[in-house]
């Protein structure tokens, strides 16, 4: 049996993408998972294949006639189809589905899976591959406090109606909070707009994170998972950076309303025990 990931968007997609793709695999006892990354060779916002860099499972496609066999509308795809080996598994509006009844001899999944709902039995395992093949040593500050990750989204978000950014208040407000829940917090801002936050945010016990070597996404990311605590915007790549953090005692805070298009938001995209405070989408 084989299952082919169809990956699109960025870093934070690709993790849900790969997490329910690999979760699905371990269900069913699909022994070949295959990674099609063809989306990236045109991409608009010029957005890679990150998880390159992690120690995921999975071979990368590179035949054309591999790629050919699970693509709509070829000769080789129509055989598959015609004798039922083909079936692509697509989101429905963003509902939750039970995936492990769809797939077949040859499955593609195609789209974006925004919920622990279909990779949750397995986090033991994605903790382990969603891990850098390489990174620099961590930084002090990692082990001398008790951090939180705050995670600023800006720049795409100014401009992008259907997201929208969530405002100063929100941060603010998440930080307040979290002084009243844990002592000696030390705020680590990771943005896309650091000069920005630079002059946005002025308190003392922030820092924010331009510590050398760990401009990469993925590194960033594996260093706010690292933190104690998160603040996460309304980005898949901040819900990763929560998900994967592995402190039992945890906080999390995040958007009430994340998205100005409301229909966007995957059904139960936030984990219950994750905190939501009001924010500028309402």
């Amino acid at each position: 049996m084989f299952l082919e990931i169809k990956f699109a968007g960025g870093l934070g997609n690709q993790l849900f993408q790969y997490a329910a793709g690999r979760s699905l695999c371990i269900k069913n006892n699909i022994a070949c998972l295959l990674l099609n990354t063809e989306s990236y060779r045109n991409d608009s916002l010029g957005r890679s294949f990150a998880l390159s860099n992690l120690r995921i499972s999975g071979t990368i496609i590179q035949s054309n006639s591999i790629k050919n066999i699970f693509r709509k509308h070829t000769k080789l795809n129509s055989v598959a189809s015609i004798f039922k080996l083909h079936k692509e598994i697509r989101e429905k509006n963003f509902t939750l589905q039970k995936l492990e009844n769809k797939s077949g001899f040859l499955t593609s999944l195609n789209g974006y899976w925004q919920s622990a709902h279909y990779f949750y039995e397995h986090r033991g395992i994605l903790l382990k591959e969603f891990i850098p093949l390489q990174q620099p040593p961590l930084p002090g500050w990692i082990k001398e406090y008790n951090t939180v990750a705050v995670h600023v989204r800006r720049t795409d978000y100014l401009t992008e109606a259907r997201y929208g950014f969530v405002g100063v208040e929100y941060y603010h407000n998440a930080m307040d909070l979290l002084k009243e829940k844990i002592n000696n917090a030390l705020f680590v801002i990771f943005s896309d707009d650091i000069d920005w936050c630079r002059s946005t945010f002025t308190n003392p016990g922030i820092l924010f994170c331009e510590d050398n070597g760990w401009d990469k996404d993925y590194l960033q990311l594996h260093l706010m998972s690292r933190c104690n605590h998160q603040v996460i915007a309304n980005s898949s790549f901040s819900w990763w950076g929560a998900w994967l953090n592995e402190n039992p005692h945890k906080i999390v805070i995040r958007p009430v309303n994340p998205f100005k298009e409301k229909n966007l938001l995957y059904e139960s995209h936030y984990p219950e025990e994750w905190i939501a405070l009001n924010n500028n989408n309402n």
